[in-house]
Formats: C-alpha cells, structure tokens, sequence
C-alpha cells in the first residue's frame, strides 16, 4: 500500500492546471458565452478536436523519441489510434461536413460511406487488440501500471468532466436553458484537455517515468 501511494503523483503539474483551468472556466463563466458557441462546428467542438488532436500526436511522437523503451513507445502510440476514433466520433463520423444552411445533419445511413462506418471501426478496434496480445503490450500496460508513478489528478479530472458532461446533457431538466448544450461542451473540453495533460505528464515529464533507463 506503501509503495502504491508513492507511485500515485497527486501534484498539480503545468499540463493538468490546463484542464483544471478549463474546467474552472466553465463553472464560473460558461453562462456567459452564447449558446451557439456549444453547437455542432462550434468554437467549443472545434477546440475539443484541435485538444484531441494534440494528444494523439503527442501518442504517436512517442515513435521517435529515445526516452522511452521501445514495448513503451509502442503502448503509447497505440493510443493514439484510440485518440483518433475519438476525434472521428466527435465530427459524428464526418457528419458535420454535411451539415446545411439550416444547421441540420444527416443521419450517417444517408451518406454514401455511412454503412461500411460501424464495420470499419470494429475491425480496426479487433485488429489493435490483436496486436496489443500479439505483440505482448498487455505484459507492458501491467508493467506500467505496476512500477511507473500515475499522473492520477488526470484521470480524476477526466472522469469528473466526463460525469459533469452527462449529467448536464440527461439529468438538469432544462435548468439551463439554451446554454445547456455550451455547457455540456465545456465540461467535454475539459474531460479532453485531461486527456492531453495525461499523454503529456506520462511522455514528456521525468516524474512519470521510474523504470530506469530506455530498452530497446
């Protein structure tokens, strides 16, 4: 138990203030900003998709940098795939490009890919999980839960934007009027911008790494 406290870094590094930040943000202010800033294309969607972006190519960076063992910066950049799927759901599956001037978006069946979406994503889910047992970076992912300190307040951060998002989205009753939505994004941002503190923390901070020197 010991030991487990003193992997689990509770500081506040540059990167998590970020989306304590963004959270803050939105609890004290995101009643100010218009209500179409949380539309579909909105400043608000558009930054979660710049953030998401940033973290998956910081995931996929990881193949170049020497810092890190080589089974590491392969765990690493498979998250990046993850990263992406993220980024595509939240476009609704490219979605938005179709959007007309009423602001209206057509149901993913209507579009000439919309079918063959699902079954992409499952087989290219089933063949990253084929190759994260194949190539043993199930062995890695328990080494690194195992002996590495966790940036743990981005995760907590992460799931507390991800609860706060849902519950605004099902459970206010429309006490927020037309900012529910703004709202809603807000809180998604933050969820996303622990995201990128955590691929951050995890691949650019020295705390964060206590297995030693790089392997190949």
């Amino acid at each position: 138990m010991i030991q487990s406290k003193k992997r689990i870094l509770w500081e506040i590094t540059p990167a998590t203030a970020l989306s304590l930040a963004v959270m803050l943000f939105a609890v004290c202010f995101g009643w100010l900003l218009p209500p179409e800033y949380g539309q579909e294309n909105g400043a608000v969607e558009n930054l979660q998709i710049l953030v998401l972006s940033l973290a998956a190519g910081i995931a996929f960076s990881v193949c170049f940098t020497l810092q890190l063992r080589q089974q590491r910066r392969k765990l690493y950049a498979l998250s990046g795939v993850f990263l992406l799927l993220a980024i595509a759901r939240e476009l609704s599956w490219g979605r938005v490009f179709y959007m007309d001037n009423a602001g209206n978006i057509p149901p993913l069946k209507a579009l000439w890919y919309g079918p063959a979406v699902y079954p992409v994503v499952a087989i290219l889910i089933t063949g990253v999980l084929i190759y994260f047992f194949t190539s043993g970076l199930h062995k890695e992912l328990i080494s690194w839960l195992k002996k590495d300190n966790l940036p743990l307040l981005d995760l907590v951060f992460m799931i507390t934007g991800i609860l706060a998002a849902d519950f605004i989205e099902h459970h206010t009753a429309g006490l927020l009027g037309n900012r529910t939505v703004v709202f809603e994004e807000l809180f998604e941002l933050a969820a996303y911008c622990s995201v990128l503190a955590f691929m951050v923390n995890i691949v650019f901070n020295s705390k964060f790494h206590s297995t030693g020197a790089p392997k190949p």
